[in-house]
C-alpha cells in the first residue's frame, strides 16, 4: 500500500492540532463500547482469518448506539493492538460522496483524540504524518501518531475509508520504536482486513438481501 501526501488531509489535521495542542490518541472513546454480553456474533467474524500477519483475532464488542462494532487482533508478545472498526455512514451524511466520507471521518476520528486528550487519558500527542493513498475508486486516510500513556511512549496508526455506506478503520497500538516505525507490516494488515471486509459486502449473498431491503 503505497500513500501519498495529501495536503486537504493534512490541513484538517493542522487545524484540529493547533486548536487542541495537548490532544492524544484513542481513536473510538471507550464509552462507545459495550460488552457483547448475549448479543449474536457479527457474521463477519466467520469471514475474517483468525491471524493476519503477527497478530491473533481475539474477540469482538457492539457499539452503544447500534451503528456497528469493533473487532479485537493482538500481538500480546510484542505488546501490539490491532483494532477492526465497522460502521454505517449515519443517515445525515448519506449524501455525502466517498472522499467526503473518509476525509469527515477522519476528521471525526481526531475530534475524539481531542476528547481524550482533554481528560486526561494520554500526553504528549504528536501527529507524526498524513496521508492519503487512492486504491482503485476508493480512498484510504492514514494518520501515524506518538503519544504517553502512563508513562510509556507509544505509535498509533489509523486507517479510515469507506464502501457503499459502510465505513472502516483500524487502529494499530504499540510501543514506539523505530522497528516498529520502519515496519509495513501494519499497511499489509490493513491490506488484508479491508479486502475481506469489502468483499464481504460485494457478496451475491449480500448484495441479494440489501436489493430486497431496499424494495420494502
Amino acid at each position: 500500500m503505497l500513500f501519498m501526501s495529501n495536503a486537504r488531509l493534512s490541513l484538517i489535521l493542522a487545524s484540529l492540532l493547533f486548536t487542541n495542542a495537548c490532544a492524544a490518541v484513542t481513536l473510538t472513546p471507550d464509552q462507545t463500547e459495550k460488552n457483547s454480553g448475549n448479543l449474536q456474533e457479527p457474521a463477519l467474524v466467520q469471514v475474517l482469518p483468525d491471524s493476519v500477519q503477527s497478530f491473533e483475532r481475539r474477540g469482538y464488542k457492539y457499539f452503544n448506539d447500534g451503528s456497528g462494532y469493533s473487532i479485537r487482533y493482538a500481538n500480546e508478545r510484542k505488546q501490539r493492538m490491532a483494532d477492526l472498526y465497522i460502521y454505517q455512514v449515519a443517515d445525515e451524511n448519506a449524501s455525502l460522496d466517498h472522499q467526503q466520507l473518509v476525509i469527515g471521518s477522519t476528521r471525526a476520528t481526531m475530534d475524539a483524540i481531542s476528547d481524550a486528550a482533554q481528560k486526561g487519558h494520554y500526553a504528549n500527542f504528536n501527529v507524526v504524518d498524513a496521508v492519503t493513498h487512492s486504491q482503485g475508486l476508493r480512498t484510504i486516510a492514514r494518520v501515524q501518531a506518538t503519544y504517553l500513556r502512563q508513562n510509556l511512549a507509544s505509535y498509533t496508526l489509523v486507517y479510515q475509508t469507506e464502501h457503499k455506506g459502510t465505513l472502516l478503520k483500524v487502529r494499530v497500538t504499540m510501543p514506539d520504536n523505530d522497528s516498529n516505525r520502519n515496519s509495513d507490516e501494519w499497511d499489509r494488515f490493513t491490506d488484508t482486513v479491508f479486502k475481506a471486509v469489502i468483499d464481504d459486502i460485494d457478496s451475491p449473498e449480500l448484495a441479494a438481501a440489501s436489493e430486497q431491503t431496499s424494495d420494502l
